[in-house]
Formats: structure tokens, C-alpha cells, sequence
């Protein structure tokens, strides 16, 4: 069949001003490919006009079936655009919509979103997949497992497809299809032999807050070290990468593949460079092989502490404890991995002090930070309780980013929390070492980092801030799910 697939336009963040393609999307394509599909693919925030040219692709394409992904909650109302922008200019196409927000909220946008006919739940590319066949040989696609429509009104949500239990049995993600010298994947910062992979699935952990844990059902699943390692040689070859990121909530779950990754890297001679994100317990748990990790390439790591506050990591449900993290840090410090502390505040027993508490954990250890807001992300039991308590402020999905304040604490208000967020990072960034870092540091990723900070810092001192090229007028619509949660108030 004739399919076309979507990620929508979105804004980009000016500190970074990159995007990284939709990695689910370039998997799925792949393995419809692969079963004899003709499929196209748009990543519309890498167009020259995103919404003028969707809209071009859209009514030109004949597509019989559209697909398009929401990877994440922020992303929905772009979604939702997008999906009534193509009933608009292809009315006879089936809209299928996935992704983790679509798949969680699959009730609610269901009975709201009449332009949409299926929802695939969790995994997309068997069930995608057995969707089109049946669509091919006459059918309507309703009793295909993971699919979920309205009939007259009635949400069903079929049983679920079970998880791909070996990952290594796909194809590599089907680069082919999108425009890969595109300006918008340049990593500014990092420079364009940079690029990001993403190589499992799920986590085994149960945080609270995190829809990955609802999505993939508490499951990590990873593709083997010399997958892997093909992969990266594959796009060093093809397209010159040399510096990769995994795009993965933990790249070092499994030991196991870890030690086979190293294994077949070394055994690639390439020369690259990469960094990871980690969970505090597999630093401590792989510390003799960081030497190795640091000798073929890894320069830093994006670390989960979260917290410090043995309160706020329980409600977090987060298995750890500060002595813990200090402990990671002291062992990447040591191996000369440098630390991108990640950390949250905004939780309901947060206050000023405890903010404070944490900023000073991080300020001096720390050569990267990465301050974010507590978000109650929906699908979650973080969400469903922030829910229930009243605790939410903000109802406008786009918004939940991570960035913007959502919900009150004990102590502070959302704005109020979100004021400290801003003084805090400020107080990071303008620190003596990293000024001078930006200029002076022997170590060239810090260099690298340090002098994209600068950037974003000395541009909003200005009052120039950056503004995306390439966002075209298109007006944002807030998720539907918004003004169904409004209504119910």
C-alpha cells in the first residue's frame, strides 16, 4: 500500500536550535519497507516553510494510508494540527495516528478527534504492518491487536499486540528517507558529523513521572552491541558521523550488551565520539568499565539525579539517594567523563531551600546542568494524582515540556518555582569556570558546550533572542485534550 508518514513541524529550542528525526518513525519506515509498502516519509520541522510544505506533500502524495507520530506530550497539539490539516487536504486517506501521547490518551483524543480513524497502541511496526494487510485484502483493520477506533461513539481499545522480543530481528532505521544533510539536524555545538540513535526500548524501572515506563509496560529491551556498532559504522560511512548520542533513557541497562558494545567498537577501529544518559545504579555497577568506555570515545554523561531530597526521590520513586549519586559523580570525575547533571524541582515537597540545596549539590561537581521542571506528564501516576489533588496549573499540553511551570508545591507557586528554575541556571552558566571554560578549557567538548551557552546567554541579555528561520505562520491550536480537561473543571 500507498503510505505516507509524519512527524509534524514543531518549534525548536533555542539553546540548541537543532532537531533530531523522529527515531520510531524512521524504524517503522524501515520495517513497512521492508514488507513491501510504498512508503514516504515527511519530517516537517526540517522543510524550508514546515506547514506550507506538509500541506504541498499532503495533497499531492494520494497516500491510501497517513501515519503520524507523537512522541511526546509537548508535541500534541502540532499532532492534532497536523491530523486535521490532512483529513482536510486528503479525505479519502485513513489517519492513523501513534506514539506514546496518542497511545496513552488514546480514550480521551479518540472521542474528541472525529479526523482520526485508529490509534495503534505501544509498538508500531507488527501491528502497522498487519493493519495495511488487512486494509490490502479488503478489511477494515478493526480486529488487528493494538488498534483502537470509535465506533458510533464507543472507544474500543483492542487487546494488545505482544512486545518484539528480539530487536536485532528489524532493519536499521530507514535514514534513506529523509533528507540527512538537512540544516535543521546540524547539532550546533557539535558540528555536522554529529547524530543521534536510539538503540532500546523502555526501562525497567517504575518512576512515577515517566510515561516511558507506562508505554513500554516496564520493559527494556535493547538491540546487541554488534547491531550497534553496525549501525554507527553504517552512518559513518554513508554520511560521515563521528559523534553520536544515544537518544535513549538508559543506553547501559544491560551490562551484558555493554560489555559486547565495547567489544565490537574496539574491534571497528573507528575513531568516534559519544555520550550517553544513566541511571545513577549502572555508573556504580559498570565503574571498571568506564576506563574502556573513556578509551573508545565516551566524553560524558547525562546522569538521572533528579533529587537529593530523600523525600522528593520517593515520591518519584526513584531508587537511589544522594551519597548514591555522589558516588557516580566522584567515579565519572575521576575517569575524566564529564557530568551533565540532570535534575528536577517543582515536585509537591519541594521549596526554596531544597531548590537551593540541590543547585549547590550540582553547581561545582557538575560540568553540564540540566535543570528541568517536574511535569505531570498524562498516562502517568504522577499525572493521575497531580490530577486528582488539584495541583495542575497549566492546561495547554504544548506546554509540558519540561520547561514551562505546570503545578504548584507545598511551599511555592508554579510561577514561583519556575523564577528560581531561571535563577538558578543563570547562576550556573555565568560561573567564572564556565566563561572562561568556553575560551580556555583544554578539554574541546567543554569548549564545544561551554561556547553554546554563551551564545544563547549573551542573546537574551541583548534582547535579540533567536527566532526559528523556518517557522512558518501556521497558527498553534491547543490539544484537544486541553479543552476537554477545561470544560470538565
Amino acid at each position: 500500500m500507498k503510505v505516507l508518514l509524519i512527524d509534524p513541524p514543531h518549534k525548536l529550542f533555542p539553546g540548541l536550535r537543532m532537531w533530531t528525526p523522529s527515531f520510531g518513525l524512521l524504524q517503522l519506515g524501515a520495517f513497512l519497507e521492508r514488507e513491501g509498502n510504498q512508503v514516504q516519509m515527511i519530517d516537517a520541522t526540517a522543510l524550508h516553510a514546515p506547514w506550507r510544505d506538509l500541506a504541498n506533500a499532503i495533497s499531492t502524495s494520494k497516500a491510501e494510508v497517513i501515519g503520524i507520530t507523537c512522541s511526546a506530550t509537548c508535541l500534541s497539539p502540532e499532532a492534532i494540527q497536523a491530523i486535521h490539516l490532512c483529513r482536510k487536504l486528503s479525505p479519502n486517506s485513513i489517519i492513523v495516528a501513534g506514539g506514546s501521547h496518542f497511545s496513552l490518551m488514546a480514550e480521551t483524543i479518540l472521542h474528541e478527534l472525529k479526523e482520526l480513524n485508529y490509534i495503534i497502541l505501544g509498538e508500531g511496526e507488527i501491528v502497522f504492518s498487519q493493519f495495511l494487510q488487512d486494509l490490502s485484502m479488503g478489511g477494515t483493520g478493526r480486529e488487528v491487536k493494538s488498534i483502537a477506533y470509535s465506533d458510533h461513539g464507543k472507544v474500543i481499545l483492542n487487546k494488545r499486540q505482544s512486545p518484539i522480543q528480539n530487536l536485532d530481528s528489524l532493519p536499521f532505521p530507514a535514514y534513506h528517507l529523509i533528507d540527512m544533510e538537512s540544516v535543521a539536524y546540524y547539532w550546533h555545538g557539535m558540528g555536522r558529523k554529529a547524530f543521534g540513535l536510539s538503540t532500546s526500548r523502555g526501562c525497567g524501572d517504575r518512576c512515577a513521572y515517566c510515561s516511558e515506563t507506562r508505554f513500554w509496560d516496564g520493559i527494556w529491551r535493547g538491540r546487541s552491541g554488534k547491531k550497534i556498532v553496525e549501525e554507527i559504522s553504517s552512518l559513518h560511512r554513508q554520511y560521515g558521523k563521528t559523534l553520536f548520542v544515544f537518544n535513549e533513557n538508559t543506553f547501559n541497562w544491560s551490562r551484558k550488551r555493554v560489555e559486547e558494545f565495547l567489544e565490537e567498537l574496539g574491534k571497528s577501529n573507528l575513531r568516534i565520539h559519544f555520550w550517553f544518559q544513566s541511571r545513577i545504579k549502572d555508573i556504580l555497577r559498570d565503574e571498571e568499565l568506564l576506563p574502556e568506555m573513556k578509551r573508545l570515545g565516551l566524553y560524558e554523561v547525562m546522569l538521572g539525579i533528579e533529587s537529593i531530597q530523600p523525600d522528593v526521590l520517593s515520591r518519584y520513586e526513584k531508587q537511589q539517594s544522594r551519597e548514591m549519586a555522589q558516588k557516580a559523580i566522584d567515579i565519572l570525575r575521576k575517569n575524566k567523563i564529564m557530568v551533565m547533571a540532570n535534575i528536577m524541582c517543582g515536585d509537591w515537597n519541594d521549596s526554596a531551600k531544597s531548590m537551593e540545596e540541590v543547585f549547590r549539590f550540582v553547581k561545582s561537581q557538575s560540568d553540564f546542568l540540566v535543570l528541568t521542571l517536574t511535569t505531570p506528564l498524562p498516562g502517568t501516576k504522577y499525572f493521575e494524582e497531580a490530577e486528582r489533588l488539584g495541583r495542575i496549573r497549566e492546561r495547554d499540553f504544548g506546554k509540558y515540556d519540561f520547561m514551562h511551570p505546570v503545578m504548584d508545591t507545598k511551599f511555592l507557586s508554579a510561577q514561583e518555582v519556575y523564577r528560581l528554575q531561571q535563577v538558578y541556571l543563570k547562576k550556573y552558566y555565568t560561573q567564572p569556570r564556565i566563561l572562561l571554560g568556553a575560551f580556555f578549557s583544554p578539554n574541546p567538548f567543554k569548549r564545544m558546550a561551554y561556547r553554546l551557552i554563551l551564545r544563547y546567554v549573551w542573546e537574551n541579555a541583548t534582547k535579540r533572542p533567536w527566532k526559528q528561520p523556518n517557522l512558518d505562520g501556521e497558527p498553534r491550536q491547543s490539544s484537544v485534550i486541553s479543552n476537554q480537561r477545561k470544560s470538565s473543571d
